[in-house]
């Protein structure tokens, strides 16, 4: 590697890492492995997969790792290794374009002028795609309102009855995949997948003999929604407009075209201020016409399809199943209705870990407090059926970087706290001279102090859901020495900006979660409940697991020096406030300002 891999640097923990990786690869076995910044987790895995002979998954919360390993990591490893095998990427559903509600929607007459304009630019496009990817347009089509008429989710596809089957992009997709010795895909697609009972074309990814999961603490919060529920207006719309569409292929059916306008429309019109209940009954009346007709194509026997699983889907969250919470969120026509696993180790031992297969899950924050029991539990993997190992960042936090944990910040409910915080961000901000990510735990916070910041500061600050996408944010961020970026959650992970660019992380408050979250209050419950205590064994390591990942933004290499701010005097005062800062990398700390200048000048 030293010889072939550009960049190479010898790193004894990476080694370790690496030998641990075919260890567990030969002995067919499941490992949790924390591998902190700067292991180089990434190689530490890629060479003993190429040196595999299995059939190997590798799945990643972020596409920007997908796209880092699939054109970046894989070719450089695989050519300085001298091996040579095959490498797909695969990506979910909606990433490619579905031939048959392509051309549905191009006939059909339910859109507006302004969606079939953008209809006839993708079917332009598709004449001439090789894997019908939708990124490769120079628009984005869910931002432009068409996405769902030119993608198919599971319930909408036919499979192999489909008339546009072997033209299909995701089953080409599929077919190298399967062909394909490593496969590159990202946990969203891999749970969506586990979740499938429909078979025929309701599954996407082959089977493996290995899955590395890369970014695995996303995992149980991903588990969650995957083998959860979520009915919205919208998806109640889709259906509708899809019989319509389907009415309208048929071509004599006019009346009954008609009568499905008219009770879709009444039924979506209740939404708003309708119980479920009176919903449901509505909805029935729909699926019986549905499946009046569904003799005469395959078109509408999968209407028939869908109709029946959002009338399940209505019965489930009205008299839901144990292990799982019903809640509601948004209002009016935003209302969505929500049910989601309590616990998700069940779950994912039930899909994934039961398989007769290698697993391999690694992260840079698997541990709380230097143990892996938290994120045991919520995987459902106990020490009987995983290993686990630790690697540390051979990162010298000591001469690198600086906590600086402020005492005098008021409690976040005191009448002073927005203004104290409002003059210690833009005092923190001028020290460093920009270069610096703020991130908050809420929208409020972020509304609250970011457009303070832009009027009173000289640099650029660049604010989430203003100042464009995620990615377009970061480009600017990275082009602009002095920026600052402004962001919630979105930002706390997944984020590499090595160089004094970030050369200053603002975490404003302990990422405890909102006391709305009603699945967070029913794990809490069940903790209680098996005789735990709901705050030091669920809301404090969850609140700790998200900390890490917002102060993992800041050291990305070992010539980066900068400091990490944390403005929540709890710190100082609260109990647990020793058990965070135990999980905070090893650093000097820091409570005065002073200090803050004099490490800059320094780093100056």
């Amino acid at each position: 590697m030293a010889t072939g891999l550009k960049g190479y640097i010898h790193r004894a923990e990476q080694v370790s890492l690496a030998k641990k990786i075919a260890h567990t690869l030969e002995q067919q076995t499941i490992l949790i492995a924390e591998a902190e910044t700067g292991t180089g987790k990434t190689l530490a895995y890629l060479i003993p997969a190429l040196r595999s002979s299995d059939k190997v998954l590798i799945s990643t919360h972020t596409k920007a790792l997908q796209d880092q390993l699939m054109f970046r990591d894989l070719p450089a490893v695989q050519k300085a290794l001298g091996v040579r095998r095959k490498v797909a990427l695969l990506k979910g559903r909606s990433n490619y374009y579905c031939p048959q509600r392509l051309n549905m929607h191009v006939a059909g007459n339910q859109q507006e002028i302004w969606q079939k304009k953008n209809l006839l630019k993708v079917a332009k496009w598709a004449e001439t795609t090789t894997d019908g990817d939708l990124s490769a347009l120079n628009f984005d089509v869910f931002e432009k309102g068409i996405g769902q008429l030119v993608t198919a989710t599971a319930d909408q596809c036919t499979g192999s009855k489909c008339e546009h089957y072997k033209q299909c992009p995701l089953m080409k997709a599929r077919q190298k995949a399967q062909n394909a010795d490593i496969v590159i895909a990202n946990h969203s697609l891999l749970l969506a997948d586990a979740s499938l009972k429909s078979g025929d074309f309701g599954e996407v990814l082959p089977i493996f003999d290995t899955y590395i999961l890369d970014e695995a603490h996303s995992i149980p919060d991903l588990a969650s929604r995957q083998f959860g529920i979520q009915l919205s207006r919208n998806k109640l719309i889709y259906w509708v407009n899809d019989m319509q569409a389907v009415l309208d292929t048929l071509g004599d059916e006019a009346d009954l075209k008609e009568q499905v306008r008219k009770l879709g429309a009444e039924v979506i019109s209740k939404w708003a201020d309708k119980d479920l209940k009176t919903i449901k009954q509505d909805w029935e009346v729909l699926l019986d016409i549905a499946i009046s007709r569904e003799e005469r194509h395959d078109d509408m026997l999968k209407m028939v399809e869908r109709a029946t699983v959002i009338f399940e889907e209505m019965q489930q969250i009205l008299t839901p199943q144990d292990g799982y919470v019903v809640w509601e969120e948004g209002k009016d026509d935003r209302k969505q209705y929500i049910s989601a696993p309590i616990q998700t180790g069940p779950v994912l031992t039930h899909h994934l870990w039961e398989r007769e297969a290698t697993f391999i899950l690694l992260s840079a924050t698997l541990r709380v407090s230097n143990k892996f029991d938290y994120n045991r539990t919520r995987l459902g993997l106990n020490i009987e059926l995983a290993q686990e190992s630790y690697h540390p960042s051979p990162f010298d936090y000591q001469q690198q970087a600086m906590l600086y944990l402020p005492k005098h910040i008021p409690e976040p409910r005191a009448h002073d706290y927005p203004q104290v915080m409002q003059s210690e961000i833009e005092a923190l901000l001028r020290t460093s001279r920009g270069r610096a990510f703020v991130l908050f735990t809420s929208h409020y916070a972020l509304r609250t102090f970011s457009t303070h910041l832009q009027q009173a500061l000289p640099w650029q600050v660049l604010i989430q859901g203003e100042s464009g996408s995620r990615d377009a944010i970061l480009e600017s961020f990275r082009k602009d020495k002095h920026s600052i970026l402004c962001g919630t959650r979105s930002f706390w992970e997944g984020v590499d900006v090595p160089g004094e660019t970030l050369s200053l992380v603002i975490i404003d408050k302990i990422p405890f979660a909102p006391p709305t979250d009603v699945l967070l209050k029913e794990r809490t419950k069940a903790c209680e409940l098996q005789g735990g205590n709901g705050f030091m064994d669920i809301q404090l390591p969850e609140a700790i697991a998200v900390l890490r990942q917002g102060a993992g933004r800041l050291i990305r290499s070992t010539s980066d020096r900068g400091a990490i701010a944390i403005l929540d005097s709890r710190l100082h005062t609260k109990r647990y406030g020793k058990e965070v800062i135990k999980n905070l990398p090893c650093a000097p700390i820091a409570n005065d300002m002073g200090d803050m200048r004099w490490f800059f000048e320094d780093v100056e």
